[in-house]
């Protein structure tokens, strides 16, 4: 009767520290920030970084160190794990000194390679 007692206890005490574990780290997760604003050198950096891309400028395969040599700071890094193409998403600015949106650049990078690079 008594091993049967200390089993359930155990048990639901278990199951109790295993929640407030589960708990906390979804607090954890919550608060983390995936997506970093890098500021970049200006928010026309992006439409400076799209004439090179447009002038003949390859960055497929490169890697992230190569890419902030060539064009510079992104505005944003996406890092969330959400996407299973990628894991890693650099945007560069497309607003132009009056605020105006044109030729938007994402690089796609897998691990640390750039593996697609799109202009809108």
């Amino acid at each position: 009767m008594f091993a049967r007692l200390e089993n359930l206890i155990g048990g639901k005490l278990f199951l109790i520290v295993f929640l407030i574990i589960l708990a906390q780290l979804s607090v954890i997760a919550g608060g983390l920030n995936l997506t970093e604003t890098a500021q970049a050198k200006s928010k026309s950096s992006g439409n400076e970084a799209v004439r090179e891309i447009n002038s003949g400028l390859d960055l497929t395969g490169r890697t992230k160190t190569e890419v902030l040599k060539l064009i510079g700071a992104p505005w944003e890094k996406d890092m969330s794990p959400a996407k299973a193409r990628y894991n890693e998403k650099w945007t560069y600015s497309c607003e132009d000194k009056r605020g105006a949106n044109s030729n938007c650049l994402f690089i796609y990078f897998s691990t640390d390679r750039v593996k697609k690079v799109e202009i809108y």
